[in-house]
C-alpha cells in the first residue's frame, strides 16, 4: 500500500494517470503532454508508476505503451472502503473521525475509544449518552459541543450528575 501512495504523491504522476484513464498511450504521446519537463523526467515518472504498480508498460516493437493497472485502483478502493463503509454522512460537522458501527451498538456499554471518537467527530447521536469534562477548564460538555479540548485533558462521565459531583460546571455553549 505504501508504494501505491508514493506513486500518486507527485502531481505529474497523477496527471499521467489521468491521461491513461482515457486510453493507453505510447511514451511519445505522454511526453508531448508535458512540455515544461524533460523527456527523461517523464520517463522516470513512468518508471516510478510502473514500479509502484499503478501502470503497466507494454512493449510493441520499438514502441512502449503505458496503460492503467486496474488491480492497483481496486487495492486502493478496498483500503478506502474500510473507512467509508459506514455509508453517507453529513460532511457539515465532519471532523474526520469515524465511529465504527461494530464498535458501538445502541445500548452497549460505552468504551473510552468510542467516546473519544464521538467527541472528536462532534457526533450528535451520542448527546445524552455521556459527557466530556475538561480538567483544565473545569467545564463539562455534550459530545457535539464545538469546544475543542485536548483529548488528554478530557475525562468522560456517563451522567450529568456525575460530572457535577466531581466539581465540573456545565458548558455555556452547549448547555448539557
Amino acid at each position: 500500500m505504501d508504494e501505491l501512495f508514493k506513486g500518486v504523491a507527485d502531481p505529474v504522476r497523477r496527471e499521467i494517470l489521468s491521461l491513461l484513464r482515457l486510453q493507453p498511450l505510447n511514451v511519445n504521446q505522454i511526453n508531448e503532454h508535458f512540455k515544461e519537463i524533460s523527456r527523461q523526467a517523464v520517463s522516470k515518472h513512468l518508471q516510478f508508476l510502473e514500479e509502484s504498480g499503478w501502470i503497466k508498460i507494454y512493449q510493441a516493437g520499438r514502441e512502449r505503451y503505458g496503460y492503467l493497472n486496474k488491480a492497483a485502483f481496486y487495492a486502493l478502493k478496498e483500503w478506502l472502503d474500510a473507512y467509508l463503509q459506514w455509508g453517507e454522512r453529513s460532511l457539515e460537522n465532519d471532523h474526520g473521525v469515524f465511529v465504527e458501527e461494530a464498535a458501538y451498538k445502541q445500548g452497549s456499554p460505552l468504551t473510552q475509544p468510542v467516546m473519544l471518537q464521538a467527541m472528536l467527530s462532534k457526533d450528535k447521536d451520542f448527546d445524552g449518552l455521556f459527557y466530556n469534562a475538561v480538567r483544565t477548564t473545569g467545564i463539562f460538555c455534550k459530545p457535539s459541543c464545538f469546544a475543542n479540548p485536548r483529548p488528554d485533558n478530557v475525562t468522560f462521565y456517563i451522567t450529568r450528575e456525575e460530572a457535577l459531583k466531581n466539581g465540573y460546571r456545565a458548558c455555556k455553549r452547549c448547555k448539557p
